[in-house]
Order: C-alpha cells, then sequence, then structure tokens
C-alpha cells in the first residue's frame, strides 16, 4: 500500500470538506440574512426562502457553466456545493431535474420531483407530529 497516495487523498478529502464548510457558511448566512430582509411580520408567503431558492437555482446554473470550463474543482466544491448548498438545497434538486431534461429521462424526472415534493412534505408534518408529542 502507498502510504502517501493515501495521506494525500485524506488530506484533499479534508481540504474538500472544508471549502464545502466554508462556503456553506456564507451560503447559510446570506440564507438567514434574506429571511430578515424578505419575510415580514404577518406576511403569508415566505418571500425570503421564495427568492434564495430562486436565486439558488440561477447561480447553480450559472456557476457550473462558468466553472465547469474555466475553474479549478476546488472553486466549483466552494462555490455549488458549499456556497449554493448553504444558501438552498433547492438549488441543487432544480439542476439535478435540469440535467433530467436535458437526458430526456422523462421517468425519472417525474417521478423524482414527484417523490421529492409529496414526501417532503409528508416528512415536514412527521417531524412536526412528532416534535408535538415529544414537547
Amino acid at each position: 500500500m502507498d502510504y502517501w497516495n493515501l495521506l494525500s487523498n485524506k488530506m484533499n478529502t479534508f481540504k474538500n470538506l472544508l471549502l464545502v464548510f466554508l462556503g456553506g457558511g456564507i451560503g447559510s448566512m446570506l440564507r438567514y440574512l434574506a429571511g430578515k430582509l424578505f419575510n415580514s411580520v404577518g406576511n403569508v408567503f415566505p418571500w425570503g426562502t421564495f427568492i434564495v431558492n430562486i436565486v439558488g437555482c440561477f447561480i447553480i446554473g450559472f456557476v457550473t457553466n462558468i466553472l465547469l470550463k474555466n475553474f479549478r474543482s476546488d472553486w466549483i466544491i466552494f462555490g455549488v456545493f458549499g456556497i449554493c448548498g448553504g444558501l438552498t438545497t433547492f438549488s441543487t434538486f432544480s439542476h439535478e431535474a435540469f440535467v433530467m431534461i436535458k437526458h430526456q429521462n422523462w421517468i425519472l424526472l417525474i417521478s423524482y420531483i414527484t417523490s421529492s415534493i409529496i414526501i417532503g412534505l409528508i416528512m415536514v408534518r412527521l417531524g412536526y407530529l412528532l416534535c408535538q408529542s415529544l414537547f
């Protein structure tokens, strides 16, 4: 076994995790600030969440196109998985659905979108009910 390669792979993994961590922190702070800025008391529609999800979708489409052509994988890990991942997971969901459209994988696309929304709503409800019963 080549221990230097093993150590190098572990250091590379640690570096990538650190990039995701730092970018995720930035994205999470931006999401929090958008919520404070756009969500007002008594406002029924969650504008902050809606805006970061839509902006996140634009950013992930824009950034992946540029970064895949011109930049190192470090920037992709930091920008896409880190910042966009912290800002919103909806952007990742939309990008994955876009790839399915691009490959014309219609059955997978419909099942992915439908199951994500329905099961997501069910899980929110189950989490809510569990919390209510525990506390």
